[in-house]
């Protein structure tokens, strides 16, 4: 499989492929990867995040240590998968690190068929981000305007 230019490779932060939990990225339980482009979105795999910890990503947000390997784990767990925009409600202090290598983009939607819409109805301003490389921004939608 290869990337074309229309088409991106997310990976979708969730508890359990459908809901996407108000925890860091690096707490959740699984990654629901898409192929998506403006007008498509197509299911590619589910990938279980081998550095979720119990009780972590139940959909609460609380203080916890950060390991220095986790960040570099996930990143190369999602690399392996050719992701590219990574999607969540929340990301932790990682995501400077992770936004040279992917595109975070943060979401206010709970379920991971909402969030795949807001991506398609900013598509725009998503490639975009994702071409400006190793210097770009993390990206926040919002579905309401």
């Amino acid at each position: 499989m290869t990337n074309d230019a229309n088409s991106l490779i997310v990976a979708f932060a969730t508890l359990d492929g459908v809901v996407i939990p108000k925890a860091h990225f690096g707490e959740a339980h699984q990654y629901e990867i898409y192929r998506i482009t403006a007008d498509d979105a197509t299911r590619l795999e589910s990938v279980t995040n081998p550095k979720a910890r119990e009780g972590h990503g139940a959909g609460s947000h609380h203080h916890h240590e950060h390991g220095d390997g986790k960040g570099a784990g996930i990143g190369r767990l999602l690399a392996e998968h050719r992701v590219q925009v990574m999607v969540s409600r929340a990301f932790g202090q990682n995501i400077v690190r992770m936004r040279e290598r992917f595109l975070p983009v943060k979401v206010d939607t709970e379920e991971v068929a909402a969030a795949i819409d807001l991506l398609q109805r900013h598509w725009g301003q998503v490639q975009s981000r994702w071409l400006q490389g190793q210097a770009r921004k993390h990206l926040v939608l919002h579905s309401v305007p």
